[in-house]
Order: structure tokens, then sequence, then C-alpha cells
């Protein structure tokens, strides 16, 4: 008899948190962002294409898209872009710095080339600029522009606002 009392008990716990966990499809925010009085934060609106997050940037002075990724241990880019670049007068011999290996999520290696980015602005006149990027090249015409780590780690903090659309920038 005791045995079934406790029983009842924890399944009676269970489904309150059960029902505490799940809403009604209506986001929340842990935080009041909108409250957030920090001038040294730059928001920039993204756009989800295939369930990645976009951000307007510019690299040397040209206009690309590029996916905001976290799990990216750099900032990279295809051939493509680069020879945008070259066109535009943007890239010449001296940006580049050499060749490397990168795993991808397959666990493959791919090899890439090595150039430095004189300078990435995000967000638009409203963002900000980094300088001496190093990215990597994938001779992929088709891949995306990501931003990754070696941009995040030039900020204080990054932090991703689902309710707003925004991607929130600290800078240092």
């Amino acid at each position: 008899m005791r045995a079934k009392k406790y029983i009842l008990i924890l399944s009676a716990i269970c489904i309150l948190i059960f029902l505490n966990a799940c809403t009604n499809g209506q986001k929340n925010t842990p935080v009041n962002l909108k409250g957030t009085k920090n001038e040294n934060v730059v928001r920039i609106e993204y756009s989800e294409l295939g369930g990645v997050k976009t951000i307007p940037i510019k690299v040397n002075g040209v206009s690309m898209d590029a996916i905001y990724d976290p799990g990216c241990s750099g900032m990279h880019m295809s051939l493509h872009e680069l020879q945008t670049l070259l066109k535009n007068g943007k890239f010449n011999e001296n940006d580049i710095v050499g060749f490397s290996g990168s795993q991808v999520a397959d666990g493959s290696i791919v090899p890439n080339a090595v150039y430095q980015i004189r300078e990435i602005e995000i967000g638009g006149k409203d963002g900000f600029k980094l300088f001496n990027i190093e990215t990597t090249v994938s001779l992929n015409q088709e891949a995306p522009v990501l931003l990754g780590n070696a941009v995040f780690d030039q900020v204080a903090s990054v932090e991703v606002d689902n309710i707003n659309e925004t991607i929130n920038f600290t800078l240092k």
C-alpha cells in the first residue's frame, strides 16, 4: 500500500514537471533583452534561410551574406567569393598567408587556402569593423561564407536573440 502511495506521488510530480516544461508555442526569453542599456552592444538583424541565420557583412568593402556559425573555428568562404574580391581589386597576392587543411562535419580533411581579410564590416553602417582576420578559402564554388570563432573571439561576447531576431555583439 505504501509503495502505491509513493508511486502515485512520484507520478504526480513527473506530470507536473512535464506540464511545466511544455509551452503553448510562445517564445519566452529568460532575460529582458529590451531593457539592456549597454552602448557597447551592436544588434544585427538576421535572416533565416534553410534553418541557418545569416547576417550582412562587407569583406574588404564587398557586400556578402554570412552564416552565423559558432561551430566553425574560423572564418570560411568559397573560391567564388575570393574571385569576386579579386575582380573588384579587393584582394592581392600580399593577402595570401598559406595553405591548410580543415576538418568538415563528416570528419574528412579538405585542403584550403588561407588569406588575410584586411577589413570585415559586420552589420552595415550601424555595425562594427574588424581588421586582419585570417580566412580559409574552399575550392568548392558553392561553399557559403561562414562567420566563426575567428570573428567571435574579437568581441567580448555574442548572443542570439531569437525573440527580436538579432545577433548581439558586445564589443570589447
